[in-house]
């Protein structure tokens, strides 16, 4: 099959500075050995703050993850949250677990990573109405299993106010993922086709969160509008090159909402 590209438009803009990064994304890596080597991402720093924590702050999760059940159809049946999230029931920290590891699981096949040893996102997750946790805001440690608390205390009036639409209430949300990638050190290993490694690294994540939702029975969304920057300052990581690229909503739905049934229609 040829393609073809079918354009209407009577006047045609191009830009020369966008074409440019379009090529320089999809040629391979610049000659010679990387400019740095390749990392992983590295733990945060954390400031002193009135919100943060005092003395040891790693804390396992409550419950070991919960299995996913055997669901056929659980890629057919994601679908985003709009308005439907519900805080009066709970997310149990076992679900929590298992969506946390599911993402934190996510690899991408390619030259750039062959073995697939190199996790380039970071979890974060802000609790709001999780079973045996208390609000606040966690970094994720994969390999432990571990909550490290950042801040505490309820986050609700900060996802809303750093949040630029109005589709989601995220203080109805049981929890808001954050995926980070350190974007400076891809940038650094593989050139300008990081920015694409980053991007698809993120879309990576979500897919497998809306997958892992989707297994568990639990609402999911996905967001680009909120300010990453006050996530970055919230989190403590502005001396570092962690990127806030995502938020990621989990928790229980509405009970009966109305739908739209694609399927009868």
């Amino acid at each position: 099959m040829r393609h073809r590209d079918a354009e209407r438009s009577r006047t045609l803009l191009g830009f020369p500075q966008v074409r440019a990064m379009h090529r320089a994304t999809l040629e391979g890596p610049p000659p010679g050995p990387p400019r740095a080597r390749w990392l992983p991402p590295r733990p945060s720093r954390t400031r002193p703050s009135r919100t943060r924590p005092t003395g040891t702050c790693a804390r396992p999760c409550p419950h070991r993850p919960s299995p996913a059940p055997a669901c056929a159809g659980a890629l057919r049946e994601r679908r985003s949250s709009f308005g439907r999230f519900d805080a009066r029931r709970e997310v149990s920290a076992g679900h929590l677990s298992s969506v946390l590891a599911a993402c934190a699981g996510t690899r991408l096949a390619g030259d750039t990573d062959p073995s697939g040893e190199h996790r380039l996102a970071r979890l974060y997750v802000f609790v709001n109405h999780v079973a045996g946790i208390g609000p606040g805001a966690y970094a994720y440690d994969p390999d432990r299993g571990d909550l490290r608390a950042v801040v505490t205390g309820p986050q609700g009036p900060f996802l809303q106010e750093n949040y630029f639409l109005a589709n989601y209430n995220l203080e109805q949300a049981g929890a808001v993922l954050v995926p980070t990638v350190r974007t400076t050190a891809v940038l650094d290993a593989v050139g300008d086709r990081g920015y694409r490694l980053a991007v698809a690294t993120a879309g990576a994540v979500a897919q497998s969160f809306y997958l892992a939702a989707s297994a568990l029975g639990l609402g999911a969304g996905v967001a680009l509008g909120f300010d990453n920057v006050s996530y970055a300052e919230r989190l403590g990581l502005t001396d570092g090159d962690e990127a806030p690229l995502l938020i990621m909503a989990l928790g229980h739905e509405r009970p009966g909402p109305a739908d739209f049934r694609h399927e009868i229609a």
